[in-house]
């Protein structure tokens, strides 16, 4: 089954949030089927940043909305957009 690649650029609610608290606070509210891939920290001015995130999720529909959904709704998370979506294959062919 193939699988989807989020990324989201997301900021916190002021630059007095940790990079690692944000970021454990959108691990958190992920649903079972949402596995974090990576992320990096966008610095913007004055101490404020972003998180860029990565989250797979299955290639079901409704589920890139789902992810959007959930990671707007993490604690510290001031604002959340969706920033591309990338189909992820499974399968490996052999040679």
């Amino acid at each position: 089954m193939d699988s989807y690649v989020v990324r989201m650029k997301v900021l916190p609610t002021g630059p007095e949030v940790p990079a690692q608290t944000l970021l454990e606070s959108i691990k958190g509210v992920l649903e079972k089927d949402m596995v974090f891939r990576s992320s990096r920290e966008d610095p913007i001015a004055f101490g404020l940043y972003a998180l860029i995130i990565d989250i797979v999720t299955p290639g079901e529909e409704g589920n890139i909305d789902k992810v959007e959904a959930a990671v707007a709704k993490a604690p510290n998370v001031a604002q959340s957009d969706l920033q591309a979506v990338s189909r992820m294959s499974s399968q490996l062919k052999n040679v």
